[in-house]
This record gives C-alpha cells, structure tokens and sequence, in this order.
C-alpha cells in the first residue's frame, strides 16, 4: 500500500511556515500596483467574520485581534479588512483593523501614494477629510451623500458613484471563491496565512 509522507498537518504547518515570504510578494505586487494606478478608486472596508457569536466563548484564537460586530443576519466575532482598489481590479492598499476602528480615520494613513479620484460611501462623511485628502492637480475625495441630506453633484460624479459596486463585487470574490472567510484555522498565525494566501490569490489570477 502506497504510504505518503504528506499530510493534512504538514501542509498546514508549511503553509503558515512561508506566509511571510508570501507577504512579501503580495506586498510587492501592491506596491507595483500603485505605481500602475487606473485614474478611478474606490475605498471600502468590509467584514472578515472570525465565528459566530454563538461559538465565541470556545473560540480563544483571535481574542484580542478581532472584536464584535452586528450584521443584518446575526452577531460575529470578526475583524475589519479595508482596501483600496481601482477598476482594473488592482489592490493597492490593505489594513486589518478591529471593527472598532473608525473608517475616516483610515483613509490618511492608507493614501500614501493614491493619486487620482477616490471614491467611498457616506460611512466616509466628514466636513475636514475632503479638504484633507485634496491636492491640487493629484487628487480628490468625492464622498456620497446620504439620502437625507441635501447636495448638488454633477452628471459625472453620479456615474462614479454609481460603479462603486464594483468593489463590493470584489469583497464578494474574496469571500466566495478566494476562502478570505474562514473558521478552520486553530492559530492567529493561521488565520493570518490565509487572508494573505487568499489576497494573493486574487490578485494572480
């Protein structure tokens, strides 16, 4: 009987073994991303459940990484992945941060580099992050409104607005196809492995 020497724990252990090495690369191809920017991005965070609430006293793994959060299905135990993206696809910012983390205040840290119109949701509103964002000639913010407040935007800027879809068809991507939403892992190395593993993958293929 063939005997192989490979198992479901050895290729675990090895997987999580070169996650730095693969984080190097994903790290890389974002950076040269950046330097190929399409004009038009979207930021957007998105919620990376870790289990349910129900299984959360069991669950110790992430404790102290991910944080609770409420969604319109239930009560998880999660973590916050936000990203950059532009419509070719290209990821060109990424940062996990607990869901406590208010996502004005990532915009800044995460626009090193980010030229051209970036496009986000009314979860970005603020009167000073605009004025903050913008450089002349380089770059602008435009952020939706919400449906109960009164402003005037152009023909164009609705259109913008409008294929901010398809950054959640991203997230969608990541989470159906890519396995970025996982519970198997029995490390916070192991989580970690696979969101990167899972970023990588998308952005290869």
């Amino acid at each position: 009987m063939l005997k192989l020497k490979c198992s479901y724990k050895t290729t675990v252990v090895n997987l999580n073994r070169w996650v730095y090495l693969v984080m190097i690369i994903l790290f890389l191809l974002v950076k040269i991303n950046r330097q190929n920017q399409y004009i038009i991005k979207h930021i957007n965070p998105t919620d990376i459940s870790v289990c349910l609430f129900r299984n959360t006293n069991n669950h110790k793994t992430m404790k102290g990484l991910a944080s609770f959060g409420r969604s319109s299905k239930d009560i998880y135990f999660w973590l916050k992945l936000h990203v950059i993206t532009d419509l070719k696809k290209q990821l060109l910012r990424i940062k996990f941060t607990s869901t406590k983390v208010n996502d004005r205040k990532m915009v800044m840290p995460m626009n090193k580099e980010i030229r051209g119109i970036l496009i986000a949701d009314a979860g970005y509103i603020s009167q000073k992050l605009p004025k903050e964002f913008y450089q002349e000639h380089k770059r602008i913010l435009l952020v939706k409104a919400r449906k109960n407040m009164k402003k005037i935007w152009t023909k164009f800027e609705e259109i913008l607005y409008g294929i901010r879809i398809l950054i959640e068809i991203n997230f969608r991507s990541l989470k159906l196809f890519y396995g970025l939403v996982t519970s198997l892992p029995r490390s916070a190395d192991g989580y970690l492995a696979n969101y990167i593993y899972s970023l990588l993958a998308y952005q290869i293929i």
